[in-house]
């Protein structure tokens, strides 16, 4: 019995077999950070995947709702289909539900969204993973410290937006030439995706935007910069996707069977709303041909060619509030404006000449003509009505050829939109609201004073860009 005692003293006594208790410790705080760090990185990871699936389905929602027009559901189904090809449901479980996707109103001010169901012009996403929808991010070893799952939610905010150069400016792809002692003022931009030449003497205020895609793009004097006042502080560097060029290539200049609808579906498709608010009543089809109308026509629905748009009966030819196509028997065939058009849809494979007397307010002329000057006007054009960028009265023209105007026309919260060069004159202050396109040059003149219009540039044709604020 004392032995037995002794033994047992001896072992409570005896240090041997102590790094056994420590290495235990050891082993069980690597687990614990071990387990840590890899739950916490596939936490991370998962939180980086419902991140991407959130901006995947913003995007394609929102890119469906605006300008495919689809209706706030459909629009909805698309992000949430977008979201499950990101994080299948199979593997991830539902990430995002038709419940977690709302449309609204982004304000960049504060930085807030208010949910609106008929919006267009933003959206928000909500990913999670989490207990309440059943598809929890599961711990590994971080289950053994008593931690079974994180909860993770993730959202996205898109908007819409126009780039302010393409809402008022003057924009090409290829260059945008401008001559000397012109005048920008604040928030006007020039951009090109190659080259801006600009001569002596000019004036860019501060706010100004001159952009192209680097700095060796830009072609000036050597005493450029001390002679255009305002231009480095002006500059700009980076490429602008033009949208509204790249649709516009997309319509056909074929016959006017086809092309007719293909450029009607173009302008539609440029429209923020779908549609041109000011186009009600029904499409008038009328035949321009080189002689005398035929006496088969009994709607004399064909005018005589080179005279302006006037029937046998001399009563205009275009109906107002509503959609007018025009054809051109012949590629030579120019269709004279020599009256002031109002609350007017044309759309025409003729070319089109604004003559003395000549305007457009209140509409939109498109044409097929590929020639260079499928649109010209006289030394008094006037695009737009003289109302001091006051709502309304703006006018549109759109080519797939080019546009020349000669010296003095006047453009007045409108917008000329051409596959090929543009050419102009304008008088000094004969442009209050401009945006030139062009998916070639945009050459200008000189001794113009070009500024922001603001709400007078209300019916312009645009498309959707879309980026994320959130």
């Amino acid at each position: 019995m004392a032995r037995c005692l002794l033994k047992l003293s001896d072992f409570a006594a005896s240090d041997e077999g102590s790094i056994t208790t420590g290495g235990l410790i050891l082993v069980v705080t690597f687990m614990a950070l071990g387990g840590l760090a890899v739950d916490v990185s596939n936490m991370v990871n998962q939180r980086t995947q419902l991140q991407v699936a959130a901006d995947a389905a913003a995007h394609a929602a929102l890119y469906d709702r605006n300008p495919l027009g689809a209706t706030p559901e459909d629009a909805i189904a698309s992000g949430v289909l977008m979201g499950e090809s990101n994080m299948p449901d199979r593997i991830f479980g539902d990430v995002v539900t038709p419940e977690d996707i709302q449309f609204g109103i982004w304000n960049a001010a504060t930085r807030s969204f208010t949910p609106e169901p008929t919006s267009r012009s933003a959206i928000r996403v909500e990913t999670h993973r989490d207990e309440a929808g059943g598809n929890e991010i599961a711990t590994f070893l971080l289950k053994f410290a008593g931690f079974d799952s994180w909860n993770v939610r993730t959202v996205s905010v898109f908007e819409t937006y126009d780039p302010p150069c393409l809402r008022e400016g003057f924009v090409a792809e290829n260059m945008v030439d401008i001559q000397s002692n012109n005048s920008y003022f604040k928030g006007f931009c020039i951009h090109s995706n190659d080259v801006v030449s600009i001569n002596s003497n000019n004036y860019f205020e501060a706010g100004t935007i001159v952009s192209m895609p680097d700095s060796d793009r830009l072609d000036i004097p050597k005493s450029g910069y001390k002679t255009n006042e305002g231009l480095q502080e002006a500059l700009r560097y980076g490429a602008i996707q033009i949208r509204l060029i790249n649709a516009l290539r997309e319509v056909s200049p074929s016959p006017f069977s086809t092309g007719s609808a293909e450029m009607w579906e173009y302008i539609q498709l440029a429209t923020r709303d779908g549609q041109l608010d000011y186009v009600t009543g029904q499409p008038r089809q009328v035949t321009i041909v080189n002689g005398a109308p035929k006496k088969s026509d009994p709607d004399a629905n064909q005018i005589e060619a080179n005279k302006t748009l006037v029937d046998k009966d001399g009563v205009s030819v275009l109906r107002q509030n509503a959609v007018n196509y025009l054809y051109c028997s012949s590629t030579s065939t120019q269709l004279q404006i020599k009256q002031v058009l109002s609350n007017v849809v044309l759309i025409t494979n003729c070319q089109v000449s604004f003559g003395s007397g000549g305007a457009l307010e209140d509409g939109l002329i498109a044409t097929l003509h590929t020639g260079a000057a499928s649109i010209s006007g006289s030394s008094d054009t006037r695009i737009g009505k003289v109302d001091n960028c006051a709502d309304g009265g703006g006018a549109a023209i759109v080519s797939l050829g080019g546009m020349d105007f000669a010296a003095g026309v006047a453009i007045h919260g409108s917008q000329l939109i051409a596959l090929k060069e543009i050419a102009f004159a304008a008088n000094g202050e004969g442009l209050k609201g401009t945006s030139i396109i062009s998916g070639d040059t945009v050459s200008g003149t000189s001794n113009m004073e070009m500024g922001l219009c603001g709400t007078g540039m209300g019916r312009i044709l645009s498309m959707d860009y879309f980026r994320m604020v959130l």
